[in-house]
Order: C-alpha cells, then structure tokens, then sequence
C-alpha cells in the first residue's frame, strides 16, 4: 500500500468517501438526511456534538462536486487551487499538535470548528498531499460500465483501474469475457 504521509494516509480518502456517497449515475443519494451525515462523519473518526444541521448536510453536499472536480482534472496547478480553497471556505488552520502519545503532528483545522469544516479540511489536505507527494495520476474516476465513483489509488504500481476490484472490476472482465466467446462463436 502507498504511503503518503504518516498522518495523511488516511485523510487521503475522506474526499473519494464523500464524494461516493452521491452516485451521478444512477442518481443514489447514500447520504439523505442528517443523521446519515452524523454517522458518516462519526465513522470518519469526528467528534460531534448531537445530530449536523440541516446547512451541516447541505454544505457537505455542495462539497461533493468540487472534490470530484480534483478527481476529474489533469491539471495539477488547477487541483491544488480548488484544494486550497476548500482548506479556506472551511476555515482551515493549519497547526502542530501534540496529544495522545503521538509526536508533533500538522493538523488543519482546531476540535473547536464545525465537523464538516473540519471533514473538509482535512480530506483536501489530504489529497493536497498525495497530489505534492505523487501527482494526479493516483486519483481516478472508476473505468466500470455505468460507475462514476471515484477513488485515490493505493496500490504500488498504480494498476487500480475500478472503484472496486471485486464489483465493476469483475463485471467489467466478465463483459469482455463474453464478447470474445461471441466473437469466435461460428454464425448460425
């Protein structure tokens, strides 16, 4: 598995998991209300106090398409402006901290901001930091038939080409499958 950073590794997948939970293709909507954005963010290690907000949702879902823009663009320059705007819009104030036993480490944005700030600034930062440490080329939009979800590509020789191996990646070799035996099967 590729290492980004040692605190942003993780972050690096906060924008793919936020963005995936809209699917543009088949217009599914996995994050509905409130209480789904209060566990999605609970799931991603944030503390929060009661359920989000209804602007809390809202301003989560109006961050999808602009994190999928990173994931759509072969232009570095322009991945890293949205980026930092998005570190920016959610108040993100970079800082060391040290706590936990863990050693001096940056975080982006203080516990005293909202939770969604604080999902938004860390998920740009972290694909801020797989795009300074290996360039675009490690974020993808899924090759499947009839997938648009995105992913960052961990494997170590860049190879990853579905969202999921297991789901659109058989599907779409099950597909060839099927079109070689039909092009060797004789015409009746």
């Amino acid at each position: 598995m590729m290492r980004f950073t040692s605190y942003f590794d993780e972050a690096a997948t906060w924008a793919e998991d936020l963005v995936n939970t809209r699917n543009i293709i088949r217009d599914v909507e996995k994050m509905a209300d409130v209480a789904d954005l209060g566990r999605f963010l609970i799931d991603h290690g944030l503390r929060i106090d009661g359920v989000p907000s209804t602007a809390d949702l809202d301003r989560a879902r109006r961050l999808r398409p602009i994190l999928r823009r990173v994931f759509e663009t072969d232009d570095e320059a322009a991945a890293v402006e949205i980026l930092n705007g998005v570190i920016a819009d959610h108040h993100g104030v970079p800082h060391y901290v040290r706590h936990d036993g863990l050693p001096w480490h940056l975080h982006v944005c203080t516990d005293d901001h909202a939770a969604v700030d604080q999902y938004a600034a860390n998920a740009a930062m972290g694909l801020l930091a797989v795009i300074t440490s290996t360039g675009l080329n490690r974020l993808h939009t899924c090759g499947g038939n009839r997938c648009a979800e995105v992913f960052v590509d961990i494997s170590r020789n860049q190879s990853r080409r579905y969202c999921s191996p297991l789901i659109c990646g058989n599907r779409a070799h099950a597909a060839a499958h099927r079109a070689r035996r039909k092009s060797v099967q004789p015409s009746k």
